[in-house]
């Protein structure tokens, strides 16, 4: 069982501890058709999420960009866990985790991002996602996180380079 110390520093204390940092991460996938429930990009390292080994952290805001030419809006879900565990034995497949990987923690939540704009003159997406508060915690020997992306769109996508997906994840370390 978790083991809380509400008492070992002050709230002025814990205040002046927190670091809040924006991680920028390419979510690098496959030239090909994703059906609504493939995995788009698994075991993306978000180095340096928590601010000390084994820490936590509360990922607050997941701001995505789309430079893909064809403007396909897919609503993705982002699945965070502690270890470079993959959830799929291919990008372009369906979920396939195991139940002992959700029992031991290492899938640690999700956020869903669906409400995109496109910047006119460019095909160029953004979508943000606020106020999450999902608390995540790196491994024993870590201070990284790693994402994985689906497709929750309902149809298929089919990004036309592997590099034009990217996130920038609000983080409140500890």
């Amino acid at each position: 069982m978790a083991e809380t110390n509400l008492g070992r520093f002050s709230a002025a204390e814990r205040l002046n501890s927190m670091s809040v940092d924006l991680i920028d991460v390419d979510l690098t996938t496959t030239i090909a058709t994703h059906a609504d429930g493939d995995v788009i990009s698994q075991s993306i390292e978000i180095p340096n999420a928590v601010a000390v080994t084994g820490g936590t952290a509360i990922i607050q805001s997941i701001y995505l960009q789309n430079k893909d030419d064809s403007v396909e809006s897919p609503a993705l879900e982002l699945i965070f866990a502690a270890e470079n565990t993959a959830i799929t034995s291919d990008i372009g497949d369906a979920i396939e985790i195991t139940d002992a990987n959700l029992v031991t923690a290492v899938v640690q939540g999700s956020v869903t991002v669906s409400n995109w704009s496109t910047l006119k003159p460019s095909s160029t997406e953004i979508a943000v996602k606020s106020n999450i508060g999902l608390v995540v915690r790196a491994e024993s020997d870590s201070r990284s996180i790693f994402i994985h992306t689906v497709n929750r769109s309902g149809g298929n996508y089919t990004p036309d380079g592997t590099g034009k997906l990217s996130a920038r994840i609000g983080i409140v370390k500890d």
